[in-house]
C-alpha cells in the first residue's frame, strides 16, 4: 500500500507504535525530512485503535442494574480471596477482615438499629432520669457491662500491659494517687484509638436491639448513649471505656499476681503465709535470706530469670521513695518533722538564701507562679542549703532515730489496714539504706524542707479577731 502523504511504500505500515518510538522533534519516519510533529505525527495518531467501549451493565427484567453485594456476600467474597491467596497474604487479609467486619455487620443489621433505636423514643424521660442520678448511673453502667454479652468488647490483659508499658506505669500505686489516675486515663486513650472506637460503638449498637427486644430500655438507652459517646468524644474516656478497661486490668493484676506467687514458692515463701505476716516478720525474713550466701544467691538468680519482675519490682521501690515525702504531708506523721532547735542554727543562711532568690526572682513571690518555675527556682537556689542542713543534723546517732521510729510508724499504719502511709515509710526507709549521704538523701533533705515550711508558718503573725472584724 502507498502512504497518501508521502507517495513511499513501508515505512506507514509499522505497527502504529510509530508514534511512541519517535520523538516529535525527531526526523519524520517518511523521510520527508521534515520533523515528525509537522508531518505524519497526527495521521499516526489517527491509526490508533480506538479503545473498545466499557460493557453495558447487565440489566435486571425491571431494567435496572444489579445491587452490589449486600454485606454478608461481602464478607463471603473476602473469605474466599483468603482462602485461595498464598500464605505470606493471609495474615493482611485476616487483618483486613477483622477491621471491617463491624460495619460490616452493622450495615446487615442497620435497619434492625435503627428501629430498635425509634422504639426507646418513648422512654427517654426514663433514661434522662437515671443519667441526672450519677450514682444510679454509674452502677448501672457497671452491672450492664459485667454481662457477658460485652466480653467480646473488652480490653485483654495483654492490651493493658501494652497501654501502661507506653504510657509509663509500674503496678503498685494506690487508686487514689493522682498520678495512677492520669496514667489510667492516658491508657485508656492509647487504647481507644479512633478506629477501636469506631468498631467498639457499632458492636454496642449491634446489641441495642435485643435489649430493647427484651424490653430493657434503659439498658438499650445506655448502649446507645455510651456508642455516642464513644465516637463522638474522642479524647475524652467513658464509663463504657473504664469498664471495658477495668475487666483488661483485673486480668493483668491476676497474672502479676500469679507470678509473684510463683515466685514467692520458689524461694520458699508460701503467698498465703506472706499475707498474714506483720512488716516485723517480713523484715527477719528478708533480712535471714540476705544473710544466708545461698539463698541470696537464689533468690537474685530467680529475679534474674524474670526480669520482668525485677524490673516492676525495682520501679516499685523508686515510685516509694519519690513518695516518701507524702509522709511529711500527713497530720499523723508531724513528729517527724524537725524540732525548733534543729531548726534554727540553720535559720540565718536558709533566710539570706530565700531573700536573695526574692530580690532577685520578685515575681516567683507574687502571685501564684507555674509549680514547675518555683520548682526550679527553690531546687538551683534554696535546695543546696537543705543539703548543708541535713548534712550538720543527721549524724548517724540521730538517722538511726528517725529509722527505727520509721518502722514503727510503718508496722504500725500496715497492721491498721493503711498500706497507703505504709508504703511511704517503706519509700523513706529505702531512700535512707540507698543513699547514706545525709547533704545528697532525697528524703532527708525534703524532710528539712517540710520542717522549715512549718516553722516559717507557725512564726507568721496572725491576724487578731480585732483586724478580722474590721
Amino acid at each position: 500500500m502507498t502512504d497518501p502523504v508521502s507517495g513511499s511504500d513501508g515505512p506507514a505500515l509499522q505497527e502504529n507504535t510509530v508514534s511512541k518510538q519517535i520523538g516529535r522533534n525527531d526526523p519524520c519516519h517518511c523521510g520527508s525530512g521534515k520533523k515528525y510533529k509537522k508531518c505524519h505525527l497526527a495521521l499516526d495518531q489517527q491509526r490508533k485503535p480506538k479503545p473498545e467501549p466499557a460493557p453495558e451493565p447487565d440489566l435486571d427484567e425491571e431494567g435496572a442494574p444489579p445491587l452490589p453485594p449486600n454485606p454478608a456476600q461481602l464478607s463471603k467474597l473476602i473469605q474466599q480471596v483468603r482462602s485461595k491467596a498464598p500464605r505470606k497474604e493471609r495474615a493482611e487479609l485476616d487483618e483486613i477482615l477483622a477491621q471491617s467486619q463491624p460495619l460490616l455487620d452493622y450495615l446487615e443489621h442497620q435497619e434492625e438499629i435503627e428501629s430498635a433505636s425509634t422504639a426507646l423514643e418513648p422512654h427517654r424521660e426514663e433514661f434522662e432520669r437515671l443519667a441526672d442520678d450519677r450514682d444510679a448511673y454509674m452502677a448501672r453502667i457497671r452491672v450492664l457491662f459485667d454481662e457477658e454479652a460485652f466480653a467480646p468488647l473488652r480490653f485483654t490483659a495483654a492490651d493493658v500491659r501494652r497501654a501502661f508499658e507506653k504510657v509509663g506505669y509500674t503496678p503498685g500505686s494506690a487508686p487514689s494517687d493522682d498520678v495512677f489516675v492520669e496514667k489510667l486515663r492516658a491508657a485508656i486513650l492509647h487504647l481507644a484509638d479512633k478506629d477501636r472506637r469506631s468498631q467498639l460503638a457499632m458492636k454496642l449498637l449491634l446489641l441495642m436491639p435485643q435489649y430493647v427486644a427484651a424490653g430493657r430500655h434503659s439498658d438499650g438507652w445506655l448502649i446507645q448513649h455510651c456508642a455516642h459517646l464513644t465516637t463522638e468524644a474522642g479524647g475524652e474516656s467513658n464509663p463504657f471505656l473504664f469498664q471495658m478497661f477495668s475487666h483488661g486490668y483485673d486480668a493483668w493484676m491476676s497474672e502479676l499476681t500469679a507470678k509473684d506467687n510463683a515466685l514467692f514458692q520458689e524461694i520458699g515463701l508460701e503467698p498465703a503465709r506472706l499475707r498474714s505476716m506483720s512488716m516485723e516478720e517480713i523484715d527477719e525474713w528478708f533480712q535471714a535470706q540476705t544473710a544466708d550466701p545461698d539463698r541470696k544467691a537464689k533468690m537474685e538468680a530467680l529475679l534474674t530469670a524474670n526480669p520482668d519482675q525485677r524490673a516492676a519490682a525495682i520501679a516499685g521501690l523508686e515510685r516509694m521513695e519519690r513518695d516518701s515525702i507524702k509522709l511529711l504531708e500527713r497530720e499523723d506523721a508531724r513528729e517527724f518533722l524537725l524540732t525548733q532547735a534543729e531548726i534554727e542554727p540553720s535559720l540565718p543562711e536558709l533566710l539570706k538564701r530565700f531573700q536573695a532568690l526574692q530580690k532577685s526572682s520578685p515575681h516567683l513571690f507574687s502571685g501564684s507562679p507555674p509549680e514547675e518555675t518555683v520548682s526550679r527556682a527553690v531546687s538551683e537556689a534554696i535546695w543546696p542549703a537543705f543539703g548543708e542542713m541535713a548534712q550538720s543534723i543527721f549524724t548517724p546517732e540521730r538517722i538511726q532515730q528517725l529509722v527505727t521510729r520509721l518502722k514503727e510508724y510503718r508496722n504500725e499504719r500496715y497492721a491498721s489496714g493503711d498500706k497507703i502511709a505504709a508504703s511511704y515509710a517503706i519509700g523513706a526507709l529505702n531512700s535512707l539504706q540507698q543513699e547514706d549521704d545525709p547533704a545528697h538523701n532525697y528524703f532527708l533533705i525534703a524532710l528539712c524542707y517540710f520542717s522549715f515550711s512549718a516553722h516559717m508558718k507557725a512564726m507568721a503573725p496572725s491576724e487578731s479577731p480585732d483586724e478580722n472584724a474590721s
